[in-house]
């Protein structure tokens, strides 16, 4: 159901509020500390954390001194020749960001939803359930990204017959770029937090959160860790002070709504559009943030409203969830491969995948034999060379396969194709330490350790070798928190499918 951006961003505060600090706790550091699920095989998850109430770093006015530590750095292949690294922060702190973050819930929602703040946000961090009041929803983080796009597109399209210019535009390296100092900006004011005797005044909640985000991070003011929830309701509360700054310049002629760091103005001419662009640069400015140049667009509606992608597939595959054959699989494969030429770090390989796939895990394929099996395979694997995120999935798929009574029966036949996909990766371990973290955890949840042919690995980087060898040796000071399972007992308990639903199967 569509609703006006100021509606929805009204129904998101009282759902947000309505929320318990103990629940708000719980969540942040059990399904918000890792990453999204892509980035993580399942094994890294936590089982055990203090009750709501604890706090390591105790403070007073003047004195705050969390431990100083760096966070384990997970790397993801964002191009060929560009990481973009993921952060895992040590329990201790991060039990503490998240304790200072639910029991100042209400100031916190103070900030991110301003009576002054006109700027409306479709990225709320922490998953809302409409039916059930008071609960934290189900959503998985990549699944929210999707539908908070597609409602925030729905939204904006509501009122555009009211407007005639569509601008899109958003933050140059975001995360790396925020500046910790800028947290209690956001909070408490600039003006206010900047006098001498409120500078180091730990009794301020954003001077403790920034001195708990620079030790998380050896010391360093620049940057936060990617990943953590609690890093994306920081983002929020700097974005919402931008926000704030951004709105004392609008007029009626236009709507600003946010997703994350990306903007969409719409405005009733081009120069009110482009004018709001001056003062969103100049509102970044005001927290050392700047405008991605590269990235900003302009549309004469209704062009611009609708992400291209998605009516391209549906045109292709009108019917995705009904059974391929192999010739349209094929045909499907090849336009989404062009699709996803055309339309850069889109998200159409991952809807591909999940049409693909039941609710029950099943493949969509009918008549599947020996020949279409490993061509099937041999695609799928080509399809995440390019998009690596998309890697987990064709795992997850694979697995469904090895499953069901006809994988099992060509077993060898799909980890012949496995094995020597993985003494490729291993020839150039730092370079695929992702994907390689995956293919373990796939062998090892699947006990296929056997077909190896005996042959014994040995790996440098923490998380392929805490996948490999059942051990995670980051933090292991921390005995209040358990971060890592046993591989074999966690695949007991979900399938990777369901570990990356992000596009939920029908």
């Amino acid at each position: 159901m569509s609703r006006s951006p100021k509606e929805h961003f009204q129904r998101t505060k009282e759902l947000a509020e309505a929320l318990s600090k103990a629940d708000i706790y719980k969540w942040l550091v059990t399904k918000g500390y890792f990453p999204e699920a892509y980035v993580l095989p399942p094994c890294f998850t936590v089982t055990k954390n203090p009750e709501f109430g604890k706090v390591y770093f105790s403070h007073t006015k003047k004195k705050f001194h969390p431990d100083i530590s760096e966070f384990q750095q997970v790397h993801f292949p964002k191009t060929e020749l560009t990481d973009r690294t993921f952060g895992i922060i040590n329990p201790k702190i991060h039990s503490d960001i998240a304790y200072t973050i639910a029991d100042n819930w209400n100031q916190i929602l103070d900030c991110l939803f301003n009576k002054d703040n006109q700027v409306c946000s479709y990225s709320f961090p922490i998953p809302l359930n409409h039916k059930k009041i008071g609960e934290i929803g189900e959503l998985r983080s990549g699944r929210m990204i999707y539908e908070f796009i597609e409602m925030a597109e729905n939204d904006v399209a509501s009122i555009a017959f009211r407007y005639k210019y569509l601008f899109k535009t958003d933050i140059k390296n975001f995360y790396p770029s925020i500046y910790t100092h800028s947290i209690p900006w956001a909070l408490h004011d600039k003006t206010t937090i900047r006098h001498p005797s409120k500078r180091n005044d730990y009794d301020f909640i954003g001077n403790r959160l920034d001195k708990l985000f620079q030790n998380a991070n050896d010391g360093c003011t620049n940057g936060i860790p990617i990943g953590s929830v609690v890093s994306d309701i920081i983002s929020e509360i700097i974005l919402s002070g931008v926000d704030r700054e951004l709105s004392k310049s609008l007029k009626a002629d236009v709507v600003v709504v946010r997703f994350k760091d990306d903007y969409r103005i719409l405005a009733k001419s081009e120069s009110s559009g482009r004018s709001v662009i001056k003062f969103l640069q100049a509102a970044l400015k005001e927290y050392r943030l700047e405008l991605n140049d590269g990235k900003t667009e302009s549309y004469r509606l209704p062009n611009g409203l609708f992400r291209n992608w998605v009516s391209e597939y549906h045109r292709i595959n009108p019917q995705p969830k009904s059974y391929y054959e192999f010739k349209r699989f094929k045909e499907v494969y090849l336009s989404v491969i062009e699709i996803d030429k055309n339309n850069s770090g889109c998200g159409v390989i991952d809807r591909f995948l999940a049409d693909i796939v039941t609710k029950k895990g099943r493949i969509r394929i009918k008549k599947l034999d020996n020949r279409s099996l490993i061509k099937i395979i041999s695609l799928l694997l080509m399809l995440a060379d390019l998009r690596i995120k998309s890697f987990p999935k064709v795992l997850a798929i694979i697995e469904s396969i090895i499953k069901s009574s006809f994988g099992l029966k060509h077993i060898d036949l799909i980890f012949e194709h496995l094995e020597e996909f993985l003494t490729d990766l291993k020839s150039e371990e730092m370079n695929n330490r992702y994907l390689i973290a995956w293919v373990i955890y796939f062998i090892r949840s699947n006990n296929l350790e056997s077909k190896l042919k005996d042959v014994k690995f040995s790996f440098k980087d923490p998380i392929v070798y805490a996948t490999y060898n059942d051990e995670f040796t980051a933090f292991k000071e921390c005995e209040d928190f358990n971060i890592f399972s046993n591989v074999k007992l966690i695949a007991e308990k979900i399938t990777m499918l369901e570990h990356l639903d992000v596009f939920k199967p029908q």
